[in-house]
């Protein structure tokens, strides 16, 4: 049998029709009231939690998610998000809907139950210490790298000990999703002990975190902590050394680094908000200074407060009461992150630099 093409099977189909083929794939917990309407909604793709929105502009189930995956603005049609929802070809859509016999799924294999005691503390130590050693210094154009110069345009910086670059398999409930590029991060506590690995999923093909989708089509994180050997408070992520006794702390891999390009700063992260408010400064590198960049978070309804900031905030009482200079960052615009605005600054200092050029 012919199949039809996905273009004329869908050429005159009306916004109702549209609706329902995405009513049959993305499941009830994402199809909300905020969804349908068209006001902000948590992604279906990325995850974000207000930064989706289901437009029909076109009338061809059109959507568009302000900071998708790979930090930058993403939409398409009703076929876009179905096929990127579900991880499916074109080809695969174009069987279903020619109602033709979809080809043979590849069979994941499974984890058997274990019946193994909770591993203790020495054996999670043993297992985030062989995945350390078992994953590769960064090397350029791998595909950490690529995916860290997408993120931060026109990185450079010195290069990293505690990240390096595996291919991991991806393991939820028992069943092996796939097999990814990773980066792994070593989260070291003040006392210079290795507490857990950070990791983070990547595209194959892409420089950009990888989309993992399970079979029933949950999207689940592409970035994971490992099991925790130690308490992880007070630790951070340490991808540069201190100079002239300044220090910058951050959320997240990609800030950090932001944050290094727009103010020169070397910039260590603590993976979250709360692990951010828990740092403490080690003793031994000289560091006098501690430069905080917040996450400039929407405000919270209950409490009334930017998040980000507010555990930022904490940070620097506490830092201030132990005898540190404290200089406290956050974005300009509300709802970014340094990542943001540095894209922001990188993309006005090249058009600059082209003036002038011309």
């Amino acid at each position: 049998m012919k199949l039809k093409d996905l273009s004329v099977i869908v050429a005159s189909w009306e916004s109702r029709q549209w609706d329902a083929f995405i009513a049959e794939y993305l499941p009830a917990g994402v199809l909300t009231d905020a969804f349908w309407s068209g006001r902000p909604c948590p992604c279906p793709i990325c995850g974000g939690k207000d930064r989706f929105t289901y437009t029909r502009n076109r009338k061809r189930g059109d959507w568009v998610c302000r900071k998708c995956n790979n930090g930058s603005p993403s939409g398409g049609d009703g076929l876009e998000l179905v096929r990127r929802y579900t991880n499916m070809s074109y080809y695969e859509l174009k069987c279903r809907l020619n109602g033709a016999a979809m080809p043979t799924p590849l069979q994941l294999p499974v984890r058997p139950a274990s019946t193994r005691k909770p591993l203790d503390s020495a054996a999670k130590l043993r297992r985030i210490e062989q995945q350390w050693s078992a994953a590769s210094c960064l090397s350029p154009g791998d595909h950490a790298m690529q995916y860290l110069a997408a993120r931060v345009p026109g990185l450079r910086a010195p290069k990293p000990q505690s990240l390096r670059l595996a291919v991991q398999e991806y393991w939820h409930e028992k069943k092996l999703i796939g097999r990814y590029p990773t980066i792994v991060a070593q989260f070291t506590l003040p006392d210079g002990r290795m507490a857990t690995v950070h990791r983070t999923s990547l595209d194959p093909r892409r420089p950009e975190k990888a989309t993992v989708i399970d079979a029933e089509g949950e999207i689940l994180p592409s970035k994971r902590n490992d099991v925790s050997a130690l308490p992880p408070a007070g630790g951070a992520v340490r991808l540069m050394a201190p100079r002239n006794g300044e220090l910058g702390i951050a959320e997240g891999l990609e800030t950090a680094y932001a944050a290094y390009m727009q103010f020169g700063v070397p910039t260590w992260y603590c993976l979250n908000r709360v692990l951010l408010s828990q740092f403490v400064v080690p003793d031994g590198l000289g560091i006098q200074t501690v430069h905080i960049f917040a996450d400039f978070d929407a405000v919270d309804e209950k409490t009334g407060k930017s998040p980000g900031v507010a555990d930022a905030l904490a940070l620097q009482k506490r830092l201030r009461q132990a005898g540190y200079k404290v200089v406290l960052h956050r974005p300009k615009v509300r709802g970014t992150d340094f990542c943001d605005e540095w894209r922001t600054v990188y993309q006005l200092r090249q058009m600059s630099n082209q003036a002038v050029a011309a």
